[in-house]
């Protein structure tokens, strides 16, 4: 992190790192700024992938992108202002992602917060929050990520983190405690019913040098019955006994009946017994929403454990709670179970694994096949700023009522090696390859159409750090 404490410097920067500062807005911002100076400090974190070889088993391609898919983005600033008294301060981040638009983004979060009592921190704004997600990154996540042996991620392969926008409040009753609870209160007016079934909270408890137990309510809005179409005015009508159109003077003079007859409920029953049916008009009825129901949730627990020096190992476990889900929801993920382990083996080499198990809701009383994915990795230090890393995954075949989809199954492998040219950055380069024409992010082309293909891909990475 970069600490600045003259005016002038701090204003220099600024100028030249994003001139958008100095239009009318930014530069009160900045000016407001200055007087506590010695309290915002500025930061950057960046890794850029460029790919002059990647092959999906037809076509070799060349692309620029990141780790997780999408343009490049070789500048960012981040901002974290804290005030000389630690009670309040705020976030925010500014990208340049190379999209061809020449147009800076906001950053993944904006947040300003304040703390009345020295154990609660209020704040408000859109968040980029992990403090309760959890998961193992094996080497390839950070490389140009193979994502078909990857289908439920791995950073938060235990638990989610918070991305939305709200209110939240943040508690540390008591040491080694922390409880996290946030209302999306948003831009757009909404009902209050509405909003509150989309509550979201979580906890999480150490035992030093024993254990982390987490958990997570996460609430997503209002389950929802299906909505209706507007329909037109139907008028009725009569039928005679071998099911044919007619109307009610036909029916009154076969029937030797006076005008107007079949409007009585003598003549109308009579019509009945000769065999006639009468089927009754239907008024015109307005499109109308679906009437809600529970509120849907994502329910989240975590257990790592911390007993042994260099060891980690974690447990999730997630269930997507959905009204009709097998209706409303059908392939979704239902209900996951993931482990998770890192192990210093020597000062130089780590080994990692992860791995899960998950449900899906079916459709049409079909049931979809539980499926599991899993993966082991390394990394090992050579010294004199020059590493390498790898790791081998395998995701199973997808299947409904135990069929299983031909070449739904993956199974990939990557190799790199990185050389540290500053503390603050690092160059390396990786082969990757899959089986069954598998993806690498969502920047490449797709599948081939038979899908039995081995792709490849050989991406180069620049990661800087401030």
């Amino acid at each position: 992190m970069l600490n600045l404490p003259t005016k002038c410097y701090f204003l220099n920067i600024l100028g030249h790192f994003y001139p958008f500062f100095f239009n009318t807005t930014y530069r009160m911002v900045a000016f407001a700024a200055v007087s506590f100076a010695e309290g915002i400090t500025f930061g950057a974190w960046l890794r850029c992938i460029a790919v002059p070889a990647a092959n999906n088993g037809d076509e070799t391609y060349t692309i620029g992108t990141h780790s997780w898919g999408g343009a490049p983005r070789a500048a960012r600033l981040n901002v974290t202002a804290v005030a000389p008294d630690g009670n309040a301060g705020f976030n925010m981040g500014m990208y340049s992602d190379l999209d061809g638009t020449g147009k800076n983004s906001n950053g993944d979060e904006a947040n300003l917060w304040v703390k009345p009592l020295d154990m609660v921190k209020v704040s408000y704004g859109k968040y980029d929050n992990g403090t309760l997600m959890g998961g193992v990154c094996l080497p390839s996540w950070d490389w140009i990520r193979p994502t078909s042996t990857i289908a439920l991620g791995d950073e938060d392969l235990f638990m989610s983190k918070n991305d939305k926008t709200g209110l939240m409040v943040e508690v540390t009753p008591m040491e080694n405690l922390y409880i996290q609870v946030m209302a999306p209160f948003t831009k757009d007016a909404e009902k209050a019913a509405a909003t509150y079934k989309k509550l979201r909270g979580g906890f999480a408890y150490t035992v030093p040098g024993l254990v982390k137990v987490k958990g997570q309510y996460i609430g997503m809005g209002a389950a929802k019955g299906e909505d209706t179409e507007a329909t037109a005015a139907v008028a009725g009508k009569w039928t005679d006994k071998d099911g044919k159109a007619t109307t009610a003077t036909a029916i009154e003079t076969a029937l030797s009946m006076t005008t107007g007859a079949l409007d009585t409920a003598t003549g109308y029953q009579d019509a009945l017994a000769a065999g006639y049916t009468y089927t009754a008009a239907t008024p015109a009825a307005a499109a109308a929403d679906g009437a809600e129901g529970n509120s849907n949730c994502n329910l989240e627990a975590e257990v790592d454990v911390l007993a042994v020096d260099g060891l980690f190992v974690g447990a999730g476990f997630k269930y997507y709670v959905r009204k009709d889900g097998d209706d409303n929801n059908a392939g979704d993920e239902k209900m996951r179970v993931a482990l998770g382990a890192t192990y210093q083996v020597l000062p130089e080499l780590k080994v990692l694994a992860n791995g899960a198990y998950w449900t899906a809701y079916g459709k049409d009383d079909k049931k979809r096949d539980g499926r599991f994915q899993a993966g082991v990795g390394f990394e090992y230090d050579l010294g004199d700023g020059l590493a390498v890393n790898g790791d081998f995954r395998y995701l199973a075949k997808e299947g409904i009522d135990g069929k299983k989809t031909k070449n739904s199954d993956h199974m990939s492998f990557c190799l790199g090696a990185k050389k540290n040219v500053s503390s603050n950055g690092y160059i390396g380069v990786a082969f990757l390859g899959q089986t069954n024409s598998g993806n690498f992010t969502d920047s490449l082309p797709g599948e081939t159409e038979k899908g039995d293909k081995f792709t490849w891909a050989i991406p180069v990475a620049l990661s800087v750090s401030f």
